[in-house]
């Protein structure tokens, strides 16, 4: 969530939530060595009562200043996303720290984590921190995740306006790399791109699994598959994205 949009009139977001209107799509991450699905990553969507839709990050940044709203709205988001999942295909689920730490640190009594740890083939994608205690949360539902054998993501790593929690990145299964690294003015630098390979020779030397996001074209599959990355996803596949619509 870094770039900015503008914030919902509050009687639009309460009739959107009163509503339910909710949809999720899910984006398949590809394999660069065959061009197999191994998964999909569900994206929440949302509609006004015209059936147009809204932009999701206006929705998340209006709700972050109810706490208690934004956990409910993520938790029926999760339970629709699980419900209408792929079949047989892993599922990458983004979980806001925030909204987690409202049901609080126990499994016994957190809601969310135990709807996360009694389903299969999850990859919980933890959205990458903008200050120490996004951090610290996110290292707490991190280590839960592990505790229960649920794979890890480290999501957005690079996009403008964020930061990058060494203890998560070295904890993570996946990283996942923001578009930015191939398309944002600092991919030309010399730099940038000598430290966009150190950080995949890094996923490779530990074990980790690398997607890159917003791939567009072919030139963007190409580049993927010669800097090493493992998997991608973006609309160059927008023909295997599935869509439910959810509300009333």
């Amino acid at each position: 969530m870094s770039s900015y949009s503008p914030v919902m009139d509050r009687l639009a977001l309460l009739e959107l939530v009163d509503r339910q209107r909710f949809g999720v799509e899910y984006q398949p991450i590809i394999d660069t060595s065959n061009g197999a699905v191994i998964g999909y990553e569900a994206l929440a969507r949302f509609f006004n009562h015209r059936g147009e839709l809204i932009t999701p990050l206006s929705v998340f940044q209006s709700l972050h200043d109810s706490p208690l709203m934004l956990a409910q709205v993520e938790l029926q988001l999760k339970r629709l996303q699980i419900r209408f999942r792929p079949k047989g295909s892993t599922l990458f689920l983004n979980i806001d720290p925030h909204a987690f730490a409202v049901f609080g640190p126990a499994e016994s009594t957190n809601v969310m984590a135990k709807m996360l740890t009694e389903n299969e083939n999850l990859v919980v994608e933890l959205i990458e921190n903008t200050d120490l205690n996004d951090a610290h949360i996110s290292n707490e539902v991190a280590e839960l995740m592990h505790q229960k054998g649920v794979a890890i993501a480290l999501d957005d790593v690079g996009a403008p306006g964020t930061m990058v929690s060494l203890t998560i990145l070295s904890n993570v299964d996946f990283i996942k790399f923001d578009r930015h690294w191939i398309s944002g003015d600092s991919c030309q630098s010399k730099s940038m791109k000598q430290l966009f390979k150190s950080l995949i020779g890094y996923a490779q030397l530990s074990g980790k699994q690398t997607i890159l996001e917003g791939v567009e074209s072919a030139e963007d599959l190409a580049y993927a598959v010669k800097i090493g990355v493992d998997y991608v996803q973006g609309f160059f596949y927008k023909e295997l994205f599935i869509q439910e619509y959810c509300g009333n």
